[in-house]
């Protein structure tokens, strides 16, 4: 809706027009940095991972104070996993602590902001959007990550158990793969790759309805058929509103000269912007296949259209001569004048004129079939066969 920041998007495969939270406008003149927390926003919940080589803690953070103990020192690694946006102390403390700048504190807690990646003095904030499908529909929800030396803060608006994040989650905890051995920057690209790589079953999903939708608009095309393209061309609109941005963020990570971002963690990075790529081609040749489909949609209708027209006039057609005849036939005459039909006299008229009828009908869907008007036309020849005869 035009004018209005929505707080979570949920646009669903198949009807659009679903109720959505909506975020309160941003007050006219109001302070730069200033917070809007959204009244029906989920409850904070500060968690965090302390990992290393060693081993790995971890627990839950009741209140910004208690972030002094939980430092990491050399060759640990903090990642603070803050779900929710509705305590705007916590979120506030948890920024003074850290030396987070109102500003993008205000782009961590204000969704939803455009993915982007801003760099200060002291840490890197990207900002993301993270795609699930939940219930068959694609949910949409803002991602933020602040990396600082030896932390990575991420706010996200839901708690919610499986999120695109766990498996970083489940490798950290089980000591699977490298994270454990690398730095901050490491874990805060584990994190971007695995947002980008969520949008992968997303599009697949919204291939497979798009290949359900062109079976349907080919075979049955009905009037929701439209709808449902309709609402499917609209969660691509989002999904591509998501993943385009995010590409030109990668982008500026990878030209970051800072001492946060180490050289071997740009080239793994790469990999997440060929990905993003990848999803942004994928997701642009469904949106044009989409368009095809609704041209294709209406076509068909228009096809069925035609041939419901077509019988009723073949129908009217038919009748046009034999209403003739029956009105000839009824008409008022003067049996006594010469000047008269004979069949009126004739024993046999009745069933003569009903044999007309039945021969005029005939004669007619004989030369409509032979003519293409009714079913496919019939070949003369051999040499007259083809694909569309």
């Amino acid at each position: 809706m035009a004018g209005t920041r929505r707080h979570r998007s949920t646009i669903s495969f198949v009807l659009p027009g679903d109720a959505e939270d909506v975020l309160p406008r941003r007050e006219p003149g109001a302070s730069p940095g200033t917070l809007f927390v959204n009244p029906g926003a989920e409850p904070t919940v500060a968690k965090w991972l302390r990992f290393g080589p060693a081993g790995c803690r971890e627990g839950q953070l009741e209140s910004a104070d208690a972030l002094e103990a939980l430092r990491p020192d050399a060759g640990n690694v903090l990642w603070l996993d803050v779900r929710g946006l509705s305590d705007r102390a916590l979120l506030q403390g948890l920024a003074e602590r850290l030396g987070i700048h109102p500003l993008a504190l205000a782009d961590m807690v204000n969704v939803r902001q455009r993915p982007k990646t801003e760099a200060y003095e002291t840490f890197t904030l990207h900002c993301a959007h993270m795609v699930s499908i939940i219930g068959g529909a694609v949910h949409i929800e803002q991602l933020s990550l602040a990396l600082m030396p030896g932390i990575v803060l991420t706010i996200q608006e839901r708690d919610a158990d499986g999120d695109v994040l766990d498996p970083v989650r489940r490798r950290i905890r089980h000591g699977q793969g490298r994270v454990r051995q690398q730095g901050a920057d490491y874990l805060a690209y584990q994190l971007i790759d695995c947002v980008i790589d969520a949008y992968f079953p997303a599009i697949e999903e919204i291939g497979h309805r798009l290949d359900l939708m062109e079976e349907a608009a080919l075979q049955k095309p009905h009037r929701h058929t439209g709808e449902r393209i309709h609402a499917m061309k609209r969660t691509m609109l989002e999904v591509r509103h998501s993943i385009w941005p995010m590409r030109e963020a990668v982008a500026t990570l990878l030209r970051n000269e800072g001492e946060l971002w180490t050289p071997p963690t740009l080239v793994y990075l790469r990999d997440s912007h060929d990905h993003a790529v990848q999803v942004a081609d994928i997701l642009e040749t469904y949106r044009e296949f989409s368009s095809n489909l609704m041209d294709l949609y209406l076509s068909s209708v228009n096809l069925r259209m035609n041939e419901v027209v077509k019988v009723l006039t073949i129908i009217s057609t038919i009748f046009l001569p034999l209403s003739f005849i029956a009105g000839i036939y009824g008409m008022n005459f003067d049996t006594s004048t010469p000047w008269n039909m004979p069949e009126l006299h004739w024993r046999y008229g009745y069933v003569a004129a009903l044999a007309l009828m039945l021969a005029v009908a005939v004669g007619m869907l004989w030369s409509f079939k032979r003519y293409g008007w009714l079913g496919p036309r019939r070949p003369q020849n051999a040499g007259d066969v083809d694909a569309g005869h």
